[in-house]
């Protein structure tokens, strides 16, 4: 498991495992976590050197005979992180399982971008008693579970059987008041630590993996997430969604903090490589694709030939959604060894049921095809989530810019996005918008969106024209459209 992965799951164990009062009180950790459908969390980095930001989500909400039951989804550029948490029927916090991608948790497995590590633990993990005094107040609870993990490869599929092992220590304590933050000044306030030490081994490849971590947190009474502190970096809340409620940073009027919709399937590429490919006595390692939302696609990868190894490979070009559903990928490039110039090109229609790429690879006059597996994701359900529209403009006026970063979800795979909307209001009060969701990276248009409102209930879109892998798709392609909005 990579140190950034574990410290985001660890931040976030720690910030979600329940709050204790500033002075040596009996509180109860509900009050200082409130969870619920929607409820978010924006942070940004204030000291350190760790990433930009840390955004957390509650996406889902189960009712269960033991308690209420909530997934919270941490989306990084390491991957996304889940964790279901519990508020039990008695009032205690306590932590269910992990989600996370299995190449991290395991060093030494064949890469597999769809493996995931689901760990669930049995007993549940303790993070917070029905009521708990700060400073008086530690749990360790030992882990030892195993879960069932399939990771495909180029040999077929294998079944893992994944033990986990160690322990998981929550401590309440007394913080500083009051907790300074770009959303403002929280009094009510506790901190939290958190030491975790887990092990993660499998026999079939012999593979294992250690975390041993650290990490200490603030929580605000009503708010949750205040400060989160792991390594060396400290994010501070700018803004959040509590209970359907902004705290922070928002516009006047209100707005969208999410919406979705579906259009028609298209083919997702990126980080769906199988690592492992040969033919012959030509091998590739570590072989790894990406594709931008704009339909630029990549591999990189580690060539074996006869004469030399370790040759690095890096090759790219379009891929394009098609209307039919499929998608045209052709990635070239060269490399140079010694006085031997190596050609590839990979030219191929895949269609929704496609599970390879081949790869030409031209030594020479000589040209071989090694197949690259893939595990290609195709949806067409997407997903917007926003960090919050903050007004840009500079002088008063019934014209308005607003902007913000944001993450779009084609299925469960994600791509950073910029968010700017024009707002104009109308003399009998409809505000009438315009949407415009592009790249982090690039000026290419993503979602083009129109919508018109009097208040958060009366919130309808008008228009969205997504444009995925080149492909455009007309408004009437585009069907189930729903909005998240908060008012100020």
């Amino acid at each position: 498991m990579t140190v950034l992965t574990a410290a985001r799951a660890l931040a976030v164990l720690a910030c979600l495992a329940g709050a204790t009062g500033a002075s040596a009180q009996t509180i109860r950790p509900m009050d200082y976590l409130p969870l619920g459908q929607g409820a978010q969390w924006q942070l940004q980095r204030v000291a350190g050197s760790g990433p930009a930001d840390l955004h957390l989500e509650v996406t889902d909400v189960t009712v269960a005979d033991s308690g209420t039951r909530y997934f919270v989804e941490v989306p990084g550029s390491a991957g996304n992180l889940g964790l279901q948490l519990e508020y039990a029927t008695d009032g205690s916090l306590r932590l269910r399982s992990v989600e996370g991608d299995l190449n991290q948790a395991l060093d030494g497995l064949p890469l597999d971008p769809s493996a995931t590590a689901d760990v669930s633990f049995m007993p549940p993990v303790l993070l917070g008693a029905p009521t708990l005094v700060p400073g008086s107040a530690s749990v360790t609870t030992p882990v030892d579970t195993e879960f069932d993990a399939d990771l495909e490869t180029n040999i077929g599929s294998v079944d893992l059987d994944v033990h986990t092992t160690g322990t998981i220590t929550a401590t309440w304590v007394p913080a500083p008041s009051p907790a300074v933050t770009p959303a403002g000044n929280f009094s009510d306030v506790v901190g939290f630590g958190l030491d975790a030490s887990l092990t993660f081994s499998e026999n079939t490849f012999d593979t294992s993996g250690n975390v041993n971590l650290r990490m200490d947190a603030v929580l605000a009474r009503g708010v949750g997430f205040v400060q989160i502190t792991v390594g060396d970096t400290t994010y501070a809340l700018v803004r959040a969604i509590v209970n359907g409620a902004p705290i922070g940073d928002f516009p006047q009027y209100e707005d969208i903090v999410a919406m979705s919709f579906t259009m028609p399937p298209v083919i997702v590429l990126n980080g769906r490589a199988l690592g492992e490919a040969s033919s012959g006595d030509i091998k590739l390692h570590d072989a790894r694709l990406s594709q931008t939302i704009y339909g630029r696609g990549q591999l990189d990868a580690v060539l074996d030939l006869p004469a030399a190894t370790g040759v690095p490979v890096s090759i790219s070009g379009p891929t394009k959604a098609k209307g039919d559903g499929t998608l045209m990928v052709d990635l070239e490039g060269k490399t140079k060894v010694g006085d031997q110039k190596i050609n590839f090109h990979a030219k191929q229609r895949l269609d929704p049921t496609s599970t390879s790429l081949g790869l030409k690879v031209k030594v020479g006059k000589t040209s071989t095809v090694v197949t690259i597996g893939l595990v290609p994701i195709v949806t067409g359900a997407v997903r917007i989530s926003l960090d919050g529209l903050v007004d840009q403009s500079a002088q008063a006026g019934n014209e308005r810019k607003l902007a913000c970063n944001g993450r779009l979800f084609l299925g469960e795979v994600e791509y950073p996005i910029i968010a700017r909307e024009k707002l104009k209001v109308k003399k009998d009060g409809t505000r009438q918008r315009t949407y415009n969701f592009k790249p982090t990276d690039k000026d290419v248009m993503t979602v083009h969106a129109e919508a018109t409102s009097t208040s958060a209930a009366d919130f309808t879109f008008s228009k969205v024209k997504p444009t995925v892998f080149k492909h455009e798709f007309k408004n009437s392609k585009v069907s189930g459209v729903a909005a998240e909005v908060v008012e100020p």
